[in-house]
């Protein structure tokens, strides 16, 4: 008997006339089983309790980790990531096999193959072994990565409220970033099951979870540890018995524990020793490896790695995002599948024996009957690859436009009409072409008719939104701005109430807000229809849902300064520059209420920050420098009107201002020259012309 032990307790070993000890019964599949099985149960509590009570706390889901890297949002998700990385650097990675219900469909899919009496085989490939980290790099470092090179400073560490939106801990809307029912399904039958027939179990966990790569850099320093703590033969039914392709027995012979981080601590290991040897326990962390320690034979050549490569990447561009469905995860999934099945495809036409699980598809360099229909399902998929590539690109190219289209609307307001054409075309393609239609379409083709001002167009897509979402906030505001541009004013209006008075909540941005500005426009329809009342009734409305509207602030100034509450007015117009301080039109109407009120020097004020924002203004250095005369300070007063008529050389008012000026200093040639030109300007100084030594004591005049 050549049994190895180690070599730090020889006393321990048994000699070979004494029985072996019976196996403990230890049921830590069964035990696993029924926690992944709570973790299902808490699922569905957590829809109830969300469907019961109205509101509930928001889905833990791990991917909001980068809306907290990037944005600074600290979600639910977030927390709950970083809790369970924190139980991985003490316990191990006891929350992959316990916790996670991706690989509790793994493990449920192969134990259904075992009674089928398939025994999946596991791949080793070296390309998809860096899927995992790349998806980590992308989802998590890159964003990062890229703001450093941008020079763009770090975000600000915040929690939104559900009033704001997506990211906040508690919400109304549980489905709020969680795919449909059709997508989720999808994800699940691809990822916990195809992938482990075609690749072998626990696959995904492998070659497509992101995830597992922070969580197997936290076991590496986790004192929690699978321990030899009794005798070891060398059997190897350990290694047999791991799902996840750890050579248990080595480990432990040579390191009196396991050490590979891809242990997850799922103990089956300790449940199959013959021997009771193993047990979980704390131990020192693992020792720092080389990588060569967990290199393994792999199954593909060169050429066939550069093939499953090529085809991962290729799957990526074409199924990610695809009618704004498919998710990343899903994406991820599906192309380690897709590389493998790409090396069969290579197989079938250069090897004489190919096989995929019990089944074979090529023997004696003929394709059997499952060959044939493996040659015709993939050719079917390759079919509908390549018309997914066909729509994906356009989508691409449309939502890049789409993209740059809504950044020169907020820079200019206005985008190029070539560059909307480019859009609508891309999107119509997707819309002619496309096997399945989303509403996300519909959106986008009725936000660009309605930039083109094809307004016909934009309403008929608009009301196919809301057929389909009819609690789309959003783009039934957006449908009651094209009525109101057709002068359709009664179904307009119609339109807006029912968003201004709605409790809905919006995915697309915060309902709030989006009730805001319908108020905001049902204002603006009541003022030009004289009703200053149920104007200034809808913009008070308006501050109410969205308190830092700046549009609400402004049109209230304007109504309270056409009814002469000239101090109300300057407090909505102070409200204003507090939200936006760099408003240099909104200081200088400030500014005008001000002097209107006497208030001089508070007025000199705002002007003089409004020239700081605007210093090419002419019309703020022309009431500046009226001011500046009026309280005694000519010479900068005159300054200030040479600067509006070098800036503005047909402007009448500074040519009057300064001739008064100079006029009062004695300078009559050069003041009746600018009085010349006033009055060539503006015949309003014509008379003052003929007359300006009869008028010597008249005022300056301001802008009217």
């Amino acid at each position: 008997m050549n049994a190895r032990r180690r070599k730090a307790a020889p006393s321990r070993s048994l000699p070979v006339e004494q029985p072996q000890p019976t196996r403990r019964p230890r049921h830590y599949a069964r035990w696993r089983a029924a926690t992944l099985a709570t973790v299902y149960l808490l699922f569905g509590l957590h829809i109830a309790h969300w469907k019961i009570a109205g509101k509930t706390l928001a889905p833990l889901e791990l991917n909001e980790v980068m809306y907290t890297l990037e944005l600074g949002i600290v979600t639910a998700g977030f927390l709950f990531m970083a809790a369970a990385l924190l139980s991985a650097a003490i316990f191990g990675r006891f929350f992959c096999s316990w916790g996670c219900h991706i690989l509790a469909l793994e493990d449920l899919c192969a134990w259904l193959l075992r009674k089928l009496r398939i025994r999946p085989k596991p791949i080793r490939s070296r390309v998809l072994l860096l899927v995992p980290p790349a998806a980590m790099f992308y989802m998590f470092l890159w964003p990062q990565v890229s703001r450093l090179l941008e020079g763009r400073p770090l975000p600000q560490v915040r929690i939104l409220s559900d009033a704001q939106g997506w990211a906040s801990f508690v919400t109304e809307d549980y489905w709020r970033n969680l795919p449909g029912p059709w997508i989720t399904g999808l994800t699940f039958a691809l990822c916990g099951f195809a992938i482990v027939y075609a690749l072998g179990t626990r696959s995904f966990c492998t070659y497509g979870c992101p995830y597992g790569v922070a969580f197997r850099f936290m076991d590496r320093f986790s004192p929690g540890r699978i321990r030899l703590s009794g005798e070891c033969d060398g059997c190897a039914l350990c290694t047999a018995g791991c799902q996840s392709q750890v050579r248990v027995h080595e480990e432990v012979l040579k390191y009196g524990k396991v050490v590979n981080p891809n242990c997850l601590k799922d103990l089956d290991c300790i449940a199959v020793c013959p021997l009771n040897g193993l047990d979980y326990g704390f131990a020192k962390p693992a020792p720092r490896l080389s990588w060569r320690h967990f290199r393994r034979p792999f199954d593909f050549t060169l050429a066939e790695d550069a093939l499953m490569a090529a085809a991962f990447v290729a799957t990526l561009l074409a199924f990610r995002g695809l009618y704004d469905a498919v998710p990343f995860l899903m994406t991820l999934g599906l192309g380690a599948v897709v590389a493998y099945v790409a090396v069969l495809c290579l197989r079938l036409v250069r090897q004489p024996l190919v096989r995929l699980n019990n089944f074979l598809l090529k023997r004696g360099g003929r394709l059997t009957r499952s060959g044939v229909a493996f040659a015709g399902l993939c050719t079917a998929f390759g079919l509908f690859f390549a018309h997914s590539a066909f729509i994906r690109w356009h989508e691409f190219r449309g939502q890049r436009d789409f993209n740059a289209i809504q950044q020169s609307l907020e820079r200019s307001g206005d985008a190029p009409d070539a560059l909307v054409q480019a859009a609508i075309g891309h999107w119509k393609t997707c819309e002619r072409w496309g096997l399945f239609h989303s509403v996300h379409l519909d959106r986008r083709l009725a936000s660009l008719y309605r930039v083109a001002d094809v307004l016909p167009q934009a309403e008929a897509y608009y009301r196919r939104v809301l057929a389909r979402k009819p609690d789309d906030l959003q783009s039934r505001l957006e449908y009651g701005q094209v009525l109101l541009a057709q002068q359709r004013l009664e179904e307009a209006r119609h339109e807006l109430e029912r968003v201004a008075h709605s409790t809905d909540v919006v995915r697309a941005r915060p309902a709030a807000q989006v009730r805001g500005h319908a108020f905001e426009l049902l204002g603006r329809l009541a003022a030009s229809q004289g009703d200053s009342a149920g104007a200034m009734a809808a913009y008070q409305a308006a501050l109410r849902e969205h308190p830092d509207s700046v549009l609400a602030h402004l049109a209230l100034a304007e109504l309270c300064t056409n009814a002469t509450s000239y101090s109300e007015a300057t407090e909505h117009l102070r409200a204003a520059l507090a939200i936006q301080p760099d408003q240099p039109a909104v200081r200088y109407n400030l500014a005008v209420l001000l002097a209107q009120q006497g208030r001089e020097a508070e007025a000199v004020q705002q002007y003089e920050a409004a020239l700081r924002l605007a210093p090419h203004d002419a019309e703020i250095h022309n009431n500046l420098g009226f001011l500046l005369a009026r309280l005694g300070d000519t010479r900068p007063a005159a300054v200030h009107f040479r600067r509006a008529i070098e800036l503005k050389p047909d402007y009448a008012h500074p040519y009057f201002n300064l001739a008064r000026i100079l006029l009062a200093e004695g300078k009559t040639a050069e003041g009746v020259a600018c009085l010349e030109r006033a009055a060539a300007l503006d015949a309003t100084y014509a008379e003052l012309l003929r007359n300006f030594t009869a008028q010597d004591g008249a005022g300056a005049t301001g802008s009217p």
